[in-house]
């Protein structure tokens, strides 16, 4: 019997029809362990047969869309949800709006999906994200209850301080209808559960996140091989990223040659450079780079090319950051502020954590302990760093955690 699996992702392509790296980590180890892989996107449904392929052109059944329009105003969960907001307090035409686009959706992702299962498959359904693709998986699983379905969580789909809503958008449905729910770190368990009671037996912590085979090439730590310290930043230029917290605290920086590179692009990018510009100029011992945009692919290449001592996060509020996986598969030591899952995954044998109320000068005084290291000592942290990434981030490795039937192919 033939194996497949249904990837439901609201991202699994860009605009353009591209795939999103989050699918493209994923997708060579379900290719080698299904016989057919399908994709479920908010553009369409379509087969995937190539590890990376360029662009996916996706197939909509006309009558998906409409038929979802005609159910979810009638669906049982929706009128459930809606008498919760209202005995909450929280019925208003917005978020009654709102619930029904989050359920149409939903429906309209189910019904596309549909029409790629077949009656002779073992198939496994599988949402990237608990928002209306998570409900979908669900719908299908509700119709097809032989089927194992599990959803993960991150951070935009389950926190209700990023998204108010999602305690009302099938929380409780996906909770009891999935077979499996995976939160990325603690922290997102107890969000998801702020949301919806999750039967134990079915809430499961994986942290996976980055993708590789094996760990990268780990360079020495080039503050000992040229007296220069080099630390890489990776995030979209985002209020939320609060890069200048870093210019900040390198404006104040008195510790010797310094030179920070900052990877990622976004809305916030040209007054980044201004900023940067007005407080670092004049400073010869700091030396900067802002890269700009750049893909996934072009992030792990600046890391097998170019040696740096530690990788800053200094962002206000996060899950567990990809970003931080990613440098930590590199060997790099990680200085990162103490809040959401970001805990769970740096302490003090791979790095610093520092009060994200301490602002700029907290951040100054965790890359002064760093540089003050003795050599020996920097580099067990990077050694740490990457042994710790093999052991909790490792995507071809922690895959075999959520599919744990998948351990090869039948013949058709």
């Amino acid at each position: 019997m033939k194996k497949t699996v249904v990837y439901f992702s609201s991202c699994g392509l860009d605009g353009a029809g591209a795939p999103t790296p989050f699918l493209l980590q994923e997708l060579p180890w379900l290719l080698s362990r299904f016989d057919r892989v399908v994709l479920c996107d908010r553009s369409g449904v379509a087969e995937l047969t190539a590890p990376a392929p360029l662009r996916v052109d996706v197939s909509r059944p006309a009558a998906g869309g409409l038929r979802a329009w005609l159910k979810a105003p009638f669906y049982r969960e929706f009128w459930r949800e809606l008498a919760r907001l209202r005995r909450n307090g929280r019925l208003t035409p917005v978020n009654a709006g709102k619930l029904l686009l989050f359920t149409v959706r939903g429906f309209r992702m189910h019904y596309r999906a549909e029409t790629m299962l077949g009656n002779d498959e073992q198939t496994t359904l599988y949402s990237f994200w608990m928002s209306y693709d998570g409900f979908a998986a669900a719908l299908c699983k509700r119709k097809h209850p032989a089927m194992r379905a599990v959803a993960r969580g991150h951070a935009f789909d389950i926190d209700t301080a990023r998204n108010p809503m999602n305690p009302y958008l099938m929380k409780r449905f996906m909770a009891r209808t999935l077979d499996g729910l995976y939160p990325i770190s603690g922290d997102a368990r107890t969000k998801l559960l702020a949301c919806a009671d999750v039967p134990a037996g079915k809430l499961h912590v994986l942290g996976m996140g980055s993708s590789g085979a094996q760990a990268a090439q780990r360079f020495p730590a080039p503050l000992y091989e040229g007296g220069v310290l080099r630390i890489v930043s990776c995030s979209a230029l985002t209020a939320l990223k609060q890069v200048p917290v870093l210019i900040d605290a390198l404006a104040g920086w008195q510790g010797g040659p310094l030179y920070w590179t900052h990877i990622g692009g976004g809305p916030e990018e040209a007054y980044v450079r201004a900023y940067a510009k007005q407080k670092l100029s004049g400073k010869p011992e700091l030396r900067y780079q802002i890269t700009g945009t750049v893909p996934k692919e072009q992030v792990q290449l600046i890391y097998a090319e170019h040696p740096f001592d530690a990788f800053v996060n200094v962002s206000r509020s996060e899950g567990v950051p990809v970003s931080v996986m990613e440098a930590m598969r590199a060997g790099l030591p990680v200085i990162a502020p103490a809040l959401g899952g970001i805990p769970e995954l740096v302490d003090g044998a791979v790095g610093r954590l520092y009060p994200p109320e301490g602002g700029a000068d907290a951040v100054r005084g965790a890359l002064a302990w760093l540089a003050g290291l003795p050599r020996g000592e920097a580099e067990a942290l990077r050694a740490a760093s990457q042994a710790r990434w093999n052991e909790r981030c490792r995507s071809d490795t922690l895959l075999e955690t959520l599919f744990p039937a998948a351990e090869g192919t039948d013949e058709a």
